[in-house]
């Protein structure tokens, strides 16, 4: 049987433990000068804040700075607001034979105020919603004035699909007509294929136009289907088909001496075909 151990003696054990201290006292005098020199760092660090937070406080410079943003702010809640700086009425110049109102709609600056527009961004809506336009200048000017000049496009050839009528450039580029002008070549496509995208006409097609034209006074109508190309109707009411637009210039030599031949001859002909390089008559 274990024997417990009486008050007195346990009191006793505890006297007789060594501390750690009293083993190595060195250690109980390193750990307080490191506690001490870690208070001494801190509070050292702390007075040095101090100063830059006594740095950071606002002086006469900081005041001036707050002062003249607030009155930034408020000069520019002016601007924006002021009914003196709405854009009352739209100047457009150069403009040859565009709808002056649809421009200014499309445009879209009436009332708006001048400091929030953006003259690249009006250039750039126009050209998109007014095929017409070949280049616009927008320039603003205080306190209200806004002035747009106007570059339109200038018709070559008229261009007939469907039921509807239009124009063409010397790039190409189909565009709303504007008014009926009968002195201009129409092109009627009769299938919608001698346009690339419905947007510009094939090239090729517009250079052999030219080449006609320039080669055979008078001559004004031309049509155009995939299947044939480029033809017109003869005074005499033949149908020339011309194809493509490669060796124009060939093709109508062949045409002018081939009529004057079938002129001669009196001979009953509804189609010459000169897409190749012989004829085929019928």
């Amino acid at each position: 049987m274990t024997r417990k151990s009486s008050p007195r003696h346990r009191k006793k054990k505890r006297f007789n433990a060594a501390s750690i201290p009293v083993l190595a006292p060195k250690t109980l005098k390193k750990g307080r000068r490191k506690h001490n020199s870690a208070r001494k760092v801190t509070r050292r660090r702390q007075s040095a804040s101090f100063p830059k937070l006594r740095a950071r406080s606002w002086g006469l410079s900081h005041y001036f700075a707050f002062l003249l943003l607030l009155g930034s702010i408020v000069a520019l809640a002016f601007l924006f607001t002021d009914n003196r700086f709405d854009i009352a009425a739209v100047e457009i110049r150069d403009n040859d034979y565009i709808d002056a109102g649809q421009i200014q709609r499309q445009a879209s600056l009436a009332g708006a105020n001048i400091f929030t527009i953006d003259p690249r961004h009006v250039t750039m809506r126009l050209a998109t919603v007014m095929p017409q336009i070949k280049e616009t200048h927008v320039s603003l000017g205080l306190p209200n004035r806004a002035v747009i000049l106007v570059a339109a496009r200038k018709p070559v050839l008229i261009y007939g699909h469907g039921n509807q009528t239009q124009w063409v450039d010397e790039e190409g580029r189909i565009f709303p007509a504007a008014e009926a002008q009968s002195d201009l070549p129409l092109l009627i496509d009769e299938d919608g294929s001698a346009s690339i995208d419905g947007i510009h006409l094939e090239p090729a097609i517009w250079q052999a136009i030219q080449q006609i034209t320039a080669t055979i006074p008078g001559l004004n109508e031309f049509h155009y289907r995939d299947i044939y190309g480029l033809f017109f109707i003869s005074p005499e009411g033949w149908r020339v088909y011309l194809g493509d637009g490669e060796k124009m210039q060939n093709k109508l030599a062949m045409w002018q001496t081939l009529r004057q031949q079938l002129l001669q001859e009196n001979r009953a002909v509804k189609v010459v075909d000169l897409r190749y390089d012989r004829a085929y008559i019928q």
